[in-house]
């Protein structure tokens, strides 16, 4: 009886060992796959990120890793995917170049990945490059996407495109929101401690407030004190704006400016401070998306280029489930901004993708308006269309819609104005053109 007992001590012994053994390897090997922090660093990128979006996509190409942070920890990357990025190393400067860009950046629109070809996986996120500073610096190109891919990822494997699996861009895909949440590409992304981060934030926030308290005090030279020389908004460059606004200010007995919800990111000597802006005056009221772009120049940071959005842009989140016949007007006015910036842009896949396969007008099918289409991209330099009088109408057979709008379409020195007419029809969830006739007006 002694000896089986000191057998039975032995192996209750033996097995707690065993048990704590793996026990103790198994935590060490959750731990060890995850992410580790020890230093409690956070992307530099994220500068002050206060509202709107609740997830940022950063992308290291160095590393070939997308990692998606939330808003409430910056510590912990919430996501970690492998990516492919362009075959040829460093940002991209021109169209062919197979380079990935590097710069902040917003996602534009949302596709099913079988709408552009099997090669594009199960989910297409365009980006808006060229953004301005892009456009500033004259890097051309343009179709740059996030996407799924349905072979192995391989490093440099895209011609500029950043492909991840399928399963990881459909959960990119329910968790991004167009036009707010911020994605910056870097050749590597930097950590820093969150101590050194506060510094520059508040540095930028006061020139923001000091920015918005001379404009809203009619105060110009103040004003203006705030742009780089080199600032450029559309054909007006620094001593044009000061001019505009001088003008506006003597127009105008008040003016009153209001800057909410700000979010800051950085990457490269480049700061983009987005937030929501009120302005008013007399007669006047408009709120929409600013976004201002800053350089330093010696030791002071300067507003190179500014960017505002009157047009509400629906949140992903937001979106209700439609019924089976039924249209969101939202959707549709969404819809026809992504479609009329791939036609400014001159992006000719983001556009043809706005289009349905049975696509008719002027007497071409789909083929034949892609060919008219590129050609005219390739004859102009500078493409924009406005949109104005804009009427939606639920078509009696169900998801079908009538939209008619005047539109005013400059090309270079090209100027005409018409009325346009397009069918859409709705193929799951996203609209397609399948008609489209314009007429002239005098």
């Amino acid at each position: 009886m002694k000896i089986q007992s000191e057998i039975f001590k032995k192996t209750g012994l033996l097995f707690f060992i065993l048990i704590t053994f793996f026990t103790v390897n198994h935590t060490f090997a959750d731990k060890v796959s995850r992410p580790l922090n020890v230093k409690k660093d956070i992307p530099a990128s994220l500068l002050g990120w206060n509202s709107g979006a609740d997830y940022a996509v950063l992308v290291d190409k160095s590393k070939h890793k997308v990692m998606i942070y939330k808003r409430d920890d910056l510590y912990n990357p919430y996501r970690v995917y492998d990516c492919s990025t362009g075959e040829n190393n460093g940002p991209k400067q021109k169209k062919d170049d197979k380079k990935t860009p590097e710069g902040i950046y917003f996602f534009t629109q949302k596709h099913e990945g079988a709408s552009y070809g099997p090669i594009y996986g199960a989910k297409v996120l365009p980006l808006n490059y060229p953004n301005i500073i892009d456009e500033r610096e004259g890097k051309g190109g343009y179709g740059i996407w996030f996407h799924g891919t349905n072979k192995e990822i391989k490093p440099n494997d895209t011609k500029g495109c950043v492909a991840l699996n399928n399963k990881d861009i459909e959960e990119l895909a329910d968790i991004v929101t167009l036009y707010d949440t911020p994605v910056i590409i870097g050749e590597t992304i930097e950590y820093i401690p969150e101590e050194k981060i506060m510094d520059q934030k508040r540095e930028i926030e006061n020139i923001v407030e000091s920015w918005r308290s001379a404009w809203a005090g009619k105060e110009i030279d103040k004003y203006m004190s705030f742009y780089s020389r080199k600032f450029k908004s559309g054909s007006k460059g620094w001593e044009a704006w000061r001019d505009y606004k001088k003008q506006l200010a003597k127009q105008y007995k008040k003016i009153d400016v209001e800057v909410n919800d700000m979010n800051l990111f950085s990457y490269n000597g480049v700061i983009v401070a987005a937030f929501e802006q009120r302005y008013r005056t007399s007669g006047f009221d408009s709120v929409g998306h600013k976004k201002l772009y800053l350089t330093q120049n010696s030791k002071d940071w300067k507003i190179i280029a500014e960017t505002f959005d009157q047009k509400a842009r629906p949140k992903v989140a937001s979106v209700t489930p439609q019924k089976k016949d039924d249209f969101s007007e939202v959707d549709i006015k969404a819809f026809l901004t992504s479609w009329k910036t791939a036609w400014e842009k001159k992006d000719i896949s983001a556009y043809m993708a706005c289009y349905d396969k049975g696509f008719k007008s002027r007497g071409m099918n789909i083929d034949e308006w892609e060919k008219h289409r590129d050609k005219l991209n390739k004859r102009y330099d500078k493409i924009t269309v406005d949109i104005s009088k804009l009427k939606i109408q639920s078509l009696a057979s169900g998801g079908k819609a009538k939209v008619t709008f005047v539109q005013k379409y400059r090309a270079d020195n090209y100027r005409d104005n018409g009325k346009k007419t397009i069918l859409l029809v709705r193929e799951g969830k996203e609209w397609r053109i399948m008609e489209e006739d314009w007429q002239p007006t005098r």
